[in-house]
């Protein structure tokens, strides 16, 4: 499960490496203990895998390949301690799908979406920061506070050939959000009957769940178990994580010219400036045609489209989107005021501006 599984480094942007070095290797009284990043996951996995009463050897190994792979991240506190002397386990773990990570065929012709795998990998994410909590406390309390959230949005959308402001960019964002609340609720009432509940069965989370238009016996489950989490799904800004994993955009932000100017300082050492995950990616095999053209007009996307597709994946999400949106500078009072208004019909919430 270790290092011969790669002929090549994980890594492939050099300033993920420093972020992992900086912020997430394990080093214990000047002695390095994480060899690798490799070692890391498995630290990591074996941590979370240790509370699990059945087969604690096939979690981790699923956690340590959801990681390997880079579909799924795990909260900075649990990737810099779990498994170490100092283990911090939080009471609000934070775990991200990596959208750009289930596109096939990227920037071709053939491009598609792997729902079945990203539905599947939702359910695992939900796991993991449930065996975190467990790992905190060894006993059932602070449940709502795990959040479930995504990241690479902007590349995979690029990765597909949709542009971000486009209709079809923002129902393939819509699709991916809707699989994403299906399989982070199957694993909530999964969890709820083999784990216990943290909420009784109510009428509020049947109508969600019919809103949403998930299965029937989906339906009947939380109508006869109740869920195990309360509003888990949230997408907030995770910058470090979305650098960690080859510098892919930030929770559901577009690229950006931000993205390949972004700095890391690592104290005391140097700056870096990455290359976007989806930039490298075309630099390395190649772009032509249409999706050349697509990844060439996904910067520098309008606040208005940032909004438009926050509305998109919104339905399907527990709690408002509300994290910072792009801005190349503090807008004026009229414009704030209208884009706030937009954000208000989509139930996003307040706004606040992020500047690129």
């Amino acid at each position: 499960m270790m290092l011969s599984r790669y002929a090549i480094s994980p890594f492939t942007n050099p300033a993920s490496v420093e972020v992992w070095d900086t912020w997430f290797r394990w080093r214990e009284h000047g002695v390095l203990r994480d060899a690798s990043i490799e070692t890391t996951w498995q630290r990591v996995s074996a941590a979370l895998s240790a509370v699990e009463g059945k087969d604690p050897v096939r979690w981790s190994r699923c956690f340590f390949e959801a990681q390997a792979s880079w579909r799924l991240l795990l909260d900075e506190r649990i990737l810099g301690s779990a498994g170490t002397p100092l283990a911090e386990w939080p009471d609000d773990p934070v775990a991200l799908l990596n959208v750009a990570r289930f596109v096939m065929a990227p920037l071709t012709s053939q491009a598609s979406f792997a729902f079945d795998a990203f539905q599947e990998m939702a359910s695992l994410a939900m796991r993991a920061v449930d065996n975190a909590l467990l790992s905190r406390s060894g006993v059932e309390q602070g449940l709502a506070q795990a959040r479930i959230g995504l990241v690479g949005m902007g590349d995979g959308l690029a990765l597909l050939g949709k542009r971000y402001d486009s209709p079809a960019g923002r129902v393939m964002a819509g699709s991916i959000a809707r699989a994403f609340a299906q399989g982070c609720l199957q694993a909530n009432v999964r969890l709820a009957r083999d784990r216990g509940t943290s909420c009784a069965p109510d009428d509020t989370s049947l109508a969600a769940a019919r809103a949403r238009d998930m299965p029937r016996d989906l339906l009947a489950d939380i109508a006869r178990r109740g869920l195990r989490h309360t509003h888990p799904t949230a997408i907030t800004s995770q910058p470090q994580l979305a650098l960690l994993a080859n510098a892919v955009t930030d929770a559901i932000d577009p690229l950006d010219a931000a993205e390949q100017a972004a700095t890391v300082r690592a104290a005391g050492s140097r700056s870096m400036r990455p290359e976007g995950y989806a930039f490298a990616l075309a630099r390395r095999g190649g772009c032509e045609g249409s999706a050349a053209i697509v990844l060439r007009e996904s910067t520098h996307i309008p606040v208005a489209a940032q909004i438009d597709l926050r509305g998109a994946v919104q339905p399907w999400i527990d709690r408002p989107i509300e994290y910072p949106v792009r801005v190349s500078r503090e807008p004026d009072t009229r414009a704030a005021t209208h884009w706030q208004r937009l954000a208000s019909a989509y139930h996003l919430g307040n706004l606040r501006w992020s500047h690129a």
